[in-house]
């Protein structure tokens, strides 16, 4: 799954997800982190949300990438 992110590319590597043994709950998270819909700081930036993007944990401006795999 980490890989299908880093390098998510023109081919849609989401079938992936659906063959993993984990609970459904988890695979529904996964596609969500996948598509990038998780409400994060610049997806809620897009909804006009008046907060700050900055991220709590490091101070650099968050999104899904870098809530998941970079901070």
């Amino acid at each position: 799954m980490y890989v299908d992110i880093i390098n998510s590319g023109i081919i849609p590597r989401s079938l992936h997800i659906w063959k993993v043994k984990v609970p459904l709950k988890n695979k529904v998270f996964m596609w969500f982190v996948h598509k990038q819909v998780i409400l994060t700081k610049d997806n809620l930036a897009k909804r006009n949300w008046t907060g700050s993007p900055r991220c709590s944990f490091c101070d650099h401006y968050e999104s899904v990438k870098h809530l998941f795999l970079d901070c």
